[in-house]
């Protein structure tokens, strides 16, 4: 495995799918199907390339072992948008702006996980 690519989120494949597949007039329901699609993707080329998560040491247990991936978000999306140059300043900040009306009236996540399967997520070891 190339160096950091344990850490690497954003592979071309990815890029070009939001390229393709984005669309400012999407709800934001459709926006949570684009980050699926984009995970499900992204969990395609990690098990290709067999790459393996990147270390960590665990204060609570005293060792090394392997952290979990991290996930494309929906607000990961949104500044990947902007990175991208596939969204406005404006535009960005509107998306964030409802994304946080939309996640408290909903109670989820970034994730669009309901908020206490976050808190017990946290209180579990690695």
């Amino acid at each position: 495995m190339p160096a950091g690519q344990a850490h690497t989120t954003w592979f071309p494949e990815l890029k070009d799918i939001l390229k393709e597949k984005w669309n400012s007039k999407m709800s934001i329901e459709q926006q949570f199907d684009l980050v699926s699609e984009l995970n499900n993707k992204l969990n395609q080329i990690r098990t290709d390339l067999n790459i393996q998560p990147p270390m960590m040491w665990c204060p609570k247990c005293q060792t090394r072992e392997r952290s979990r991936f991290t996930e494309v978000s929906i607000t990961a999306m949104y500044y990947a948008l902007k990175r991208f140059e596939l969204c406005k300043d404006d535009y960005f900040k509107k998306l964030l702006h409802d994304w946080k009306k939309y996640s408290k009236t909903k109670n989820i996540d970034i994730y669009g996980k309901p908020k206490n399967e976050e808190e017990n997520k946290n209180n579990n070891h690695v």
